[in-house]
């Protein structure tokens, strides 16, 4: 399994069979969007934006096919995403999970995020959590 940059086409091929609702367009203004492969099969993509020089948001979509790996995927994300922080100097990554998503808030929780709030009205009538997780810069 390996992270390299993602690609439209990425995009196109996880939001076509998702787990979630699907990113249905490629984002604009995100510093860093990655795509998780295995064995030539787009396993999931994902983003982080910089809102600052501490705080990143951070997004994701998975492939259906991500289900059979998914315990090595979240060991890689967590692994990849500490990786970032720390090399970065990010304290603080953010993510918003609808909530009427549980299998997304498993995900999110197993990567070692704890919920912060709820947004109303977050994704136009969809209430979002707000999940934080905190490191510190070495």
């Amino acid at each position: 399994m390996q992270f390299r940059e993602a690609t439209e086409s990425d995009l196109r091929i996880v939001s076509k069979d998702s787990i979630s609702r699907g990113c249905r367009e490629f984002p604009e203004a995100i510093d860093l969007v990655y795509a998780l492969e295995h064995d030539d099969i787009v396993l999931g993509v994902g983003g982080l934006k910089l809102m600052n020089e501490h705080t990143a948001w951070v997004w994701m979509d998975m492939h259906v096919e991500a289900r059979k790996h998914i315990k090595l995927i979240i060991r890689l994300l967590k692994r990849f995403l500490d990786g970032f922080a720390s090399k970065r100097g990010i304290t603080r990554l953010m993510a918003a999970v609808d909530v009427d998503f549980p299998e997304a808030i498993r995900t999110v929780e197993h990567l070692g995020f704890h919920r912060e709030s709820r947004m109303k009205a977050y994704n136009g009538d969809t209430d979002a959590f707000l999940y934080v997780k905190l490191s510190e810069v070495k």
